[in-house]
């Protein structure tokens, strides 16, 4: 599994939160999503920039899952000790009873990662292949 550090930020910029989430390249979609936790949603106080819509995904099953969509609600870094990557203007996508915080493929790929080994979480930045190997934080 790959766990990435991720800077995300209101658009307007007087939020953000540092935390850890996992890069998820079963999650598609077409433009950039990241899902989050509600309580991170109500902390980030996205209610007081975007319209709350209801969304619904289709599971890896073939379940519809009803979630909440806030529009190109936030910022969304990578940081690692050596560089930032980002921003990349991403929808939220909220549902209650998560706990993991995921990065769609559009948003991994915007942000130029490139997953080494599944197993050993090892990866790197698309300008670093072959060069460098970074591990799962």
């Amino acid at each position: 599994m790959l766990r990435l550090k991720v800077k995300i930020e209101r658009v307007d910029g007087s939020k953000t939160i540092n935390i850890i989430a996992i890069a998820n390249s079963g999650f598609i979609g077409s433009k950039p999503e990241i899902l989050l936790p509600d309580h991170i949603v109500r902390e980030l106080k996205l209610h007081e920039i975007r319209t709350p819509q209801a969304s619904i995904k289709i599971s890896g099953d073939g379940r519809e899952i009803p979630l909440i969509r806030y529009s190109e609600a936030v910022n969304v870094y990578v940081i690692e000790e050596d560089r930032v990557e980002g921003p990349v203007l991403s929808d939220v996508l909220s549902i209650s009873g998560i706990k993991n915080i995921l990065l769609n493929d559009k948003l991994l790929g915007k942000l130029g990662i490139v997953l080494l080994d599944f197993s050993e979480g090892t990866w790197c930045f698309r300008d670093e292949l072959g060069v460098k190997k970074r591990s799962s934080a």
